[in-house]
């Protein structure tokens, strides 16, 4: 008899792991959401997704005309000029747009600067902008936070630097805008630089990875992405967890954000892979930075049929995973033509939005038990942030 009962044990083991680890999509968003899913494979796919930015500043200083990249840093928004102008960065007043600090970098120049990002200690401007495809000269400055004086309107620095080529360039023939060889994205994740090409000709990203140290490299590329736009801009979360990647078209000129999330290691093409339209270059300009500030995203552009400006967008409700949702700080379930909400603080603020991100309710809270009419919403997904937490939950009819 024990001869019979082993291999059925074993082959119901064998069942169960099969199952426990199915390969899928894990987003309850996506329109391929699969339910039994416990591992996310990178397939889900979304439905088309507009989101409108809102003008934090509608107008930088003209000092800052060419913004092209952006940080958070030190309780200030800083930015810099891409080619041909003075080599500094720019701490500025978000809502006036006027500059509070410059810090010249002394021993570099401005040849095209597209780029800045930062870890604990140092802040990275990127020196590789290549519009021709034929520079050799691609670096990444190395600027010392400790060296920043910020008692003073304006200061000097010296910096080092990371000199780097391409493993997958072979032609150096001068060809404006005809290459896949220009660089404008970058950000720091966990030990290393994190670079996103801009592909002229076919309108994808390589991911390049390099050092935090001065030296100098030669990179492959690790993945690539159909991103469908030209990237110009990319930052990460304190977490880490969340990548943005931005850009805009030239064949329609609209502009385009990539949220990626849910990846594996750095990897960050393995997991959600969401697209959000934002609007037009006639309306929000030539979109070239991008910042988290918290869980907000907010981005700058070059004076390029609009002014230069600062711009904010609330972005939580996209993101959604099963680390999010075993995180959240508050139980929400249908109840009939009711949503229950039932949180730990009697006070803030419930938002609830649709598969496309549109805000359809807000609600104070009153108190730790709060029972919504949903009779207004469709059958579907639906995100719901309560004090900055957010969780999806499935209302049916």
């Amino acid at each position: 008899m024990i001869k019979y009962i082993l291999p059925a044990i074993l082959l119901s083991f064998g069942c169960h792991q099969t199952i426990a680890q199915k390969k899928g999509c894990t987003d309850p968003q996506a329109l391929n959401y699969d339910s039994a899913a416990k591992i996310n494979d990178g397939t889900c796919t979304y439905a088309a997704t507009a989101y409108l930015p809102k003008a934090v500043c509608p107008k930088l200083s003209d000092t800052m005309a060419e913004s092209s990249g952006l940080i958070w840093y030190n309780n200030y928004f800083w930015t810099h000029n891409d080619s041909g102008n003075e080599p500094a960065i720019y701490a500025f007043d978000s809502t006036k747009g006027t500059i509070i600090h410059r810090t010249f970098i002394g021993n570099k120049t401005n040849i095209d600067w597209e780029e800045i990002t930062q870890d604990a200690n140092n802040i990275y401007i990127g020196e590789f902008g290549n519009n021709n495809g034929d520079r050799k000269d691609l670096k990444i400055y190395i600027l010392k936070k400790s060296d920043i004086k910020m008692n003073r309107k304006s200061d000097t620095v010296t910096v080092s630097e990371i000199q780097f080529s391409y493993t997958d360039q072979i032609s150096f023939t001068s060809a404006s805008q005809n290459h896949n060889f220009d660089m404008e994205a970058m950000c720091v994740w966990q030990d290393s630089l994190h670079l996103f090409s801009k592909d002229w000709v076919d309108n994808k990203t390589r991911h390049y990875v390099l050092p935090l140290v001065p030296g100098i490299y030669s990179i492959s590329p690790r993945e690539t992405l159909a991103a469908g736009c030209l990237i110009t801009s990319a930052c990460t979360n304190a977490a880490g967890d969340k990548i943005i990647l931005g850009g805009y078209s030239t064949s329609n000129g609209g502009c385009f954000m990539w949220m990626l999330w849910d990846f594996t290691s750095s990897n960050f093409f393995s997991g959600n892979k969401r697209q959000i339209n934002i609007g037009s270059a006639l309306t929000i300009g030539q979109y070239e930075g991008t910042a988290f500030k918290g869980n907000q995203i907010y981005i700058t552009n070059e004076k390029k049929f609009t002014n230069a400006a600062l711009w904010r967008m609330e972005i939580g409700q996209y993101f959604s995973s099963m680390k999010t949702i075993k995180a959240s700080k508050f139980i929400v379930y249908q109840k009939g033509n009711e949503l229950m909400i039932e949180t730990k603080s009697s006070s803030g603020t419930i938002y609830i939005y649709n598969a496309t991100g549109v805000k359809v309710i807000t609600h104070k809270i009153k108190q730790s038990h709060t029972a919504l009419s949903i009779e207004q919403l469709s059958t579907g997904v639906y995100s719901v942030e309560v004090n900055g937490v957010v969780q999806k939950v499935v209302i049916e009819r």
